[in-house]
């Protein structure tokens, strides 16, 4: 054989074996949501990706509950769907209590509806049983602290943002050298009748507890508690009364919501006290889902660096977990940081009436 002639050979040989690795792979995508898992997990990222693209093109639509505002999400909704506009994302808003019912109540009777889940690492143990196993690509380069089961787990979380607990003040009535920089500070009697917070405030506790000790954060608590806050039954509603006036001080609020607050023009200064507590937002894909590609897919995307620093520069105010990006706030720079931890049903419910008890009592 010519040289010119086994060049053609070798040429064409090497177009039909990528053909049929192409082939093979398309035939090759399994179907049964159980088995898309360890399928995906064992494709290296250069391959994952287009059969990803692919298969959740075919699917057309990811359903993905959440336990967070319409506004949040769509800061990954909104490009997820400008990228894949042949990929539809239906949204169900639901408080954090509803999203475990919900999620755990379809994985027991097998009647799967949601794709994807976001919820925050206190209710990890409590809904990890309907957690997929997926590891994204960029798992290996999240904090440690912010990666949660895996593949040999049998289900996965990964917490894309922190959202930093802060402590606010309307500086047209609280002098900001005046204004309460630790919740010591806020506890302060000078300050009863003028402060706010939410109703949620079993992961505060546990966070409290576990930089103070029981005894500790139980005093720290109590003063608090004894300053009658107006209690609301969110962050975004809480960021609405300091907004409106109705409150004077904000604590446990994240810190997204008063560095908005102050982008626009409001009267509003907040701080990160020490030591910084943060609610860790997760996201997950769903044990037997109808359409478990997509669902990667919208993970994937949701935990890039440059999708998160996107995010960061339209809603600064809090710290993420892929560390590959460049953000606003430093997580390497808050060793201190405590992270609301993940709490069992028995924990939480204990903490829930401790706190009911606490503040709803005294609240305004």
């Amino acid at each position: 054989m010519r040289a010119t002639e086994r060049l053609a050979f070798v040429t064409l040989l090497g177009i039909m074996m990528c053909s049929a690795t192409a082939a093979m792979a398309q035939t090759e995508a399994p179907r049964e949501p159980d088995k898309v898992w360890s399928y995906l997990n064992a494709l290296p990222a250069a391959e994952r990706q287009p059969i990803l693209e692919r298969e959740a093109a075919r699917e057309g639509r990811v359903v993905v509950y959440g336990a967070l505002g319409i506004d949040r999400i769509n800061l990954f909704i909104e490009p997820f769907q400008k990228q894949y506009p042949g990929i539809k994302v239906d949204f169900v808003r639901l408080s954090e209590s509803d999203l475990a019912d919900k999620l755990l109540l379809e994985s027991r009777t097998r009647r799967v509806n949601s794709d994807a889940a976001v919820a925050s690492i206190p209710w990890l143990d409590l809904i990890k049983p309907a957690l997929a196993p997926y590891q994204t690509t960029t798992w290996d380069v999240f904090d440690p602290r912010l990666r949660f089961g895996g593949a040999s787990a049998g289900w996965s979380a990964l917490s894309y943002e922190i959202l930093p607990s802060s402590i606010a003040w309307r500086t047209d009535r609280v002098p900001s050298a005046d204004a309460p920089k630790t919740l010591d500070a806020v506890a302060d009697p000078k300050w009863k009748d003028r402060a706010g917070t939410t109703t949620q405030l079993e992961s505060m506790y546990q966070g409290l507890i576990l930089a103070y000790g029981e005894a500790e954060a139980k005093g720290k608590l109590e003063r608090l508690a004894a300053l009658g806050n107006r209690l609301y039954t969110s962050i975004a509603a809480l960021s609405d009364a300091l907004a409106q006036g109705e409150i004077d001080i904000a604590w446990n609020m994240g810190a997204h919501r008063p560095s908005q607050l102050k982008a626009k023009g409001a009267p509003v200064d907040f701080v990160l006290p020490t030591p910084t507590f943060g609610q860790g937002i997760t996201i997950s894909t769903i044990k037997g889902s109808e359409h478990p590609y997509a669902a990667a897919l919208f993970m994937e995307f949701a935990t890039r660096a440059d999708v998160l620093e996107t995010v960061d520069k339209t809603e600064p105010g809090r710290f993420f977990g892929n560390t590959k990006g460049r953000y606003t706030l430093d997580l390497s720079n808050y060793a201190k940081l405590v992270l609301f931890p993940a709490l069992d049903r028995n924990r939480f419910r204990e903490l829930k009436q401790q706190t009911d008890r606490l503040f709803v009592r005294q609240a305004r």
